[in-house]
């Protein structure tokens, strides 16, 4: 807790680093701040929906206690680091739940804990109001909480205050990062097929349906249609074509202006229009583009790597004609070779962002650097420990076989990890919240392995 302390206070505080989607964050959490939840719908509220609304409602709540100064801002950077240093906790927590006794004793959950103190990623988001640190902790406090259903329904205990916990703490993961409810729905399936106690796992979901119903309501309110996130619609296009850049413009006179500039003077000469419509830039494709055409996952954008189309950014129809095209461009086998490029952005190849963006801190993207190495190494190894959860296992007792649901939770969310990054892209800034979990199987991976080896 005081590493964290130190860090969002002194190092590298929050506040001093609002910028591009920090500042987005901050902006309307201030508006949240300032007028309630009841904003009235209206042209300019519908940037309120660009994004979940988990994190600038949590950014917003010291901002309205104390106001959106000095004080407001330092107690809402310290509510990040009480985040960031509560998933450290949370990790060593489960991984006592998901590391079996062994000669080493509580050494393997211990390695797992001091990992997790020592992570530069979950440092580095700490430092910076986006979702990553909170969305962390909520992940893992949903996890612990599936855990100790699954554990009080094998000793035939009521488990009402666990799927209390569970279902509360999934709600608000949702919330931050609708992204969750795919890890949720496949640990409460297991729990359902493994002690077939279908109103305990209805229980688990309620308060997640009704967060997203909720959700879905304000983007109706807000952008006149249903969804959970308007943001949704860009980041699957930038999956499905691999831009670099996709640029929304009021009209249809101004793209043909950019187009018309592009391909006379090149990218460089429409620097005058930037300030029309809503540009979304992908840094992981950025640096994909610069590493060539030589490289084996070199950028192959399905149609150009600045893509403009009229109207709002988060309008959802100019985005499927887009998919369409690409999809058309690209086939099945190159959409198959761009789902494997986001699986490779997850730990190599991307620079880790903001870190990269963080010029006010240059010492950050070398940080950052040395935590995506060290990541990839671990998700190597838990890739490993994946494996050997999802294989079927011989020789093993009813014991074995009824405490490992910690471990397959953690495989789920790596699993649901590949399906996020596959249906939009990768990036490390999202993969670090389920870095705890390839931290548990990384540790779990060698001895088992060599047990099953020996076996």
């Amino acid at each position: 807790m005081v590493s964290r302390a130190v860090w969002v206070l002194w190092v590298h505080p929050p506040q001093g680093h609002a910028f591009s989607d920090m500042a987005h964050y901050l902006h309307r959490a201030r508006e949240l701040a300032a007028n309630g939840p009841a904003v009235h719908p209206g042209p300019g509220t519908r940037d309120l929906v660009w994004q979940p609304w988990g994190t600038h409602t949590l950014l917003a709540l010291p901002l309205f206690l104390f106001g959106d100064g000095g004080l407001g801002l330092t107690v809402a950077a310290l509510i990040w680091g009480l985040c960031s240093a509560a998933t450290v906790i949370l990790s060593h927590a489960l991984a006592r739940a998901a590391l079996p006794a062994t000669r080493l004793g509580p050494w393997p959950a211990r390695i797992v804990g001091l990992l997790a103190l020592a992570w530069i990623p979950h440092l580095d988001h700490a430092g910076y109001f986006v979702s990553e640190a909170p969305f962390t902790c909520a992940l893992l406090a949903t996890v612990l909480g599936l855990v100790a259903v699954d554990a009080r329904l094998r000793r035939s205990e009521p488990p009402l205050g666990s799927v209390l916990g569970a279902g509360l703490a999934g709600a608000a993961a949702f919330a931050l990062r609708p992204e969750s409810a795919i890890l949720v729905v496949f640990a409460c399936l297991v729990l359902a097929y493994r002690h077939r106690q279908l109103r305990v796992v209805a229980a688990l979901l309620a308060p997640l349906l009704v967060v997203a119903l909720a959700s879905a309501a304000r983007v109706q309110l807000h952008a006149g249609r249903p969804g959970i996130a308007e943001n949704a619609a860009v980041n699957r296009s930038a999956g499905r074509c691999h831009a670099v850049v996709i640029w929304a413009v009021p009209d249809e006179a101004t793209r043909a202006a950019i187009e018309a500039a592009r391909e006379r003077d090149g990218p460089d000469a429409y620097e005058a229009y930037r300030h029309l419509g809503r540009r979304v830039s992908l840094p992981g494709f950025r640096a994909l583009a610069r590493r060539g055409d030589a490289h084996p996952l070199a950028l192959r954008p399905a149609l150009a790597e600045e893509l403009v189309f009229v109207g709002h950014i988060g309008d959802p129809e100019p985005h499927r004609a887009l998919r369409r095209r690409c999809w058309a461009a690209t086939g099945v086998l190159g959409q198959a070779r761009y789902a494997l490029t986001h699986l490779a952005l997850l730990t190599a190849i991307a620079r880790p962002w903001p870190e990269s963006a963080d010029h006010p801190s240059p010492w950050q993207l070398p940080l950052a650097l040395l935590g995506r190495r060290a990541a990839l190494v671990v998700h190597l190894l838990a890739a490993l420990g994946l494996l050997l959860v999802i294989l079927p296992r011989r020789r093993e007792s009813p014991v074995e076989r009824s405490d490992d649901f910690p471990r397959i939770v953690c495989a789920l969310a790596l699993l649901s990890l590949a399906i996020v990054a596959v249906a939009f892209f990768g990036s490390p800034r999202l993969r670090a919240p389920y870095d705890p979990y390839a931290l548990i199987l990384a540790v779990w991976a060698v001895p088992a392995a060599r047990q099953r080896l020996r076996s």
